[in-house]
């Protein structure tokens, strides 16, 4: 993405001053951050407040919004140094931990969490959220076993043991387990969907009546009209899949994946200019989008547009090194082209 002596060093001056020159002018060319009242009004409340862990959290909060992970881990630090008694704070470091690629960290960020504060079940509930992503399924499941000996009738415990029985490989018992949450908390949407996904994936006939509840608690929800629609997909049901997407573009017109899926689905059905079309429209929505450049030289191809087809296999592959197959088909039609042209 340059008497002799005398004229050297004359010469050699003025090399020197232009250097500096062109420093200073550099120094001044430096484009300067670009000012951030938020940050600015919260950095003068620490400066007012330095042993105000609140205010330090609060500045933590925000540099982990704008992935600003070294200073917020600073700022996390210094507010427990003042104050180690509030959980939030444990969380929230465990948070920049793993998003800043130090699971164990956050993993042992949130062991002493829970060993600090065993009555609190937001802190054993997260601690189970990152025994499940690494993977330690004997461990969730006690932590898991923990939070209900504390509170029976905790929906989101259930959730996770779902989760973690799914993959671990129960899928029998996971759907038990999300039913069960959904028992207690009816309005658990995550549940629901959940429930549902999982019926499709063990052929239960019954799955879509899973999407449809969600729906009803949120008709606007984006994870419940994406798994309405992909359970439509999923039984190659492609006209009502499309029609699911298509209700996703109305409520969020701006995000790339419902149109790139419908553009998936027409080239499907080869309605190749339909195809084209939504598939477009990703692409002007999300122009790192790497699968929707490769889908549209797909239908350019099969259109017989190879010139264009093989300028969005290469946009795909350069946006994406790895994506061996744009790299692949962007290498076979430009040397079917240079062909073409020999011939």
């Amino acid at each position: 993405m340059p008497n002799i002596t005398l004229l050297f060093k004359s010469v050699f001056v003025i090399f020197l001053l232009s250097l500096v020159a062109c420093k200073s002018d550099k120094v001044d060319d430096k484009p300067k951050a670009k000012p951030d009242p938020q940050l600015d009004a919260l950095n003068e409340i620490v400066e007012k407040n330095p042993n105000n862990a609140d205010a330090l959290f609060n500045r933590a909060q925000y540099y982990y919004d704008i992935e600003g992970y070294d200073e917020a881990i600073l700022d996390l630090s210094s507010a427990m140094k003042i104050d180690s008694l509030k959980p939030k704070y444990y969380h929230l470091l465990a948070d920049t931990y793993m998003d800043y690629y130090q699971s164990r960290m956050a993993l042992l960020t949130m062991q002493k969490a829970s060993g600090m504060f065993p009555d609190s079940i937001r802190t054993l509930l997260k601690l189970t959220e990152y025994e499940m992503i690494l993977k330690q399924y004997d461990e969730a499941m006690q932590t898991i076993k923990t939070i209900l000996e504390k509170d029976k009738q905790n929906a989101d415990a259930y959730l996770l043991m779902g989760s973690v029985l799914n993959e671990s490989g129960d899928s029998k018992r996971a759907l038990l387990a999300f039913k069960k949450a959904t028992e207690i908390d009816p309005y658990l949407i995550d549940g629901w969907i959940k429930a549902g996904a999982l019926s499709d994936e063990i052929k239960e006939k019954d799955a879509e009546k899973y999407f449809k509840t969600a729906l009803k608690i949120d008709s606007t929800s984006y994870q419940a009209l994406y798994a309405m629609a992909m359970h439509h997909q999923n039984l190659n049901h492609l006209d009502e899949a499309i029609t699911w997407y298509k209700k996703m573009n109305l409520v969020f017109p701006k995000t790339a994946q419902p149109y790139f899926n419908i553009g998936v689905l027409y080239q499907e059905m080869d309605s190749l200019d339909k195809s084209l079309e939504f598939l477009t429209i990703a692409t002007e929505l999300d122009k790192i989008y790497a699968e929707a450049y490769y889908a549209k030289g797909i239908v350019l191809e099969k259109q017989g547009k190879l010139a264009e087809a093989q300028k969005q296999y290469s946009q795909a592959s350069t946006i994406s090194p790895k994506f061996v197959k744009a790299e692949q088909a962007s290498q076979r039609l430009k040397n079917l082209l240079k062909e073409k042209a020999v011939k």
